[in-house]
């Protein structure tokens, strides 16, 4: 009986969709330091995640020490019990649901009943989007809860945990400045124009130097990427947003509509109402070469 993290294995998950799925409540508990729960008797699944503080799970003779970052599975004729951590407040999420494995599925006995994860999960935000789903009232919530907790589940029981990051890049700690100075500024409304010299100043290098560690790391210079920031921004307003193109022009920073229109049908070849409608319609649209990768998430951390 496995109860911690463990390398992926070859599962073969034969047949459909699990249609017989079905998420019945969640949410998430607060216990004050010592608090204990159960015994109980497990009449359905159960996954359990430990955001804050600990506990120690015991799942019939199985005993789990569960630090945060631990996501546990309990399953139907199980008796669990839980002794929060003693050092200050526990915060778990949970949900319970019901389903048929498949002929394909490895016997429940063989299943892990915890992982212990320390690294980017598939888990983790899977569970963020489940909680979030069962707290509307929408009934189309279930058919979006089924294949999520359905991946969770061959992700759990197979150890496939890991997200495949992309490699981190050296970036100079002057260029990071720059950017989160650049980063700041396309998020207001509307946004500042920025020139060489105040990046430079608060990256605390020179504008001749600035411009060399940019070209170094990102094959562009600053106010280049500072413009295309800019125009990714305003990429995601017209894809996702009701905003005119006037205000979208305004909000980014640009002098007029036509500037904007200009400058973005340079970079993207498509006028920004050509960009929204192929957004809007499901179609393809050209990509920003700047605004992706780890850019993408750096600039998306303040948003």
């Amino acid at each position: 009986m496995n109860s911690s993290t463990h390398a992926a294995e070859k599962v073969d998950f034969s047949g459909g969709p699990l249609a017989s799925l079905h998420v019945s409540r969640g949410g998430v508990g607060v216990y004050p330091p010592g608090a204990t729960f159960g015994p109980r008797h497990m009449t359905d699944y159960e996954f359990v995640w430990i955001i804050e503080g600990g506990a120690t799970a015991c799942y019939d003779e199985h005993r789990i020490e569960a630090p945060p970052g631990t996501v546990l599975l309990c399953r139907p004729g199980m008796t669990d019990t839980y002794e929060w951590s003693p050092k200050g407040k526990s915060v778990h999420g949970f949900f319970h649901f019901t389903f048929k494995p498949g002929p394909g599925w490895p016997p429940i006995h063989s299943w892990p009943l915890a992982h212990h994860l320390t690294q980017e999960d598939i888990l983790r935000p899977l569970f963020r989007y489940v909680l979030k789903l069962l707290a509307l009232r929408n009934p189309s919530r279930l058919s979006l809860m089924q294949p999520c907790v359905e991946a969770m589940l061959k992700s759990f029981i197979s150890g496939a945990l890991a997200i495949t990051a992309e490699p981190a890049l050296e970036v100079p700690p002057a260029v990071q400045k720059a950017l989160a100075l650049i980063r700041e500024a396309i998020f207001q409304r509307p946004a500042p124009a920025l020139s060489l010299s105040q990046l430079a100043l608060a990256a605390h290098v020179t504008p001749e130097h600035l411009c060399r560690l940019f070209r170094r790391a990102l094959n562009r210079g600053p106010l280049e990427c500072a413009r295309l920031a800019r125009l990714g921004h305003a990429a995601v307003l017209l894809a996702r947003s009701n905003f005119t193109i006037k205000e979208i022009s305004e909000s980014t920073g640009f002098s007029n509509p036509f500037h904007f229109s200009q400058r973005f049908k340079m970079l993207y070849g498509v006028s920004p109402s050509s960009y929204r409608a192929a957004a809007h319609e499901g179609r393809p649209v050209p990509a920003n070469p700047f605004w992706q990768g780890w850019i993408l998430e750096f600039f998306a951390v303040a948003h």
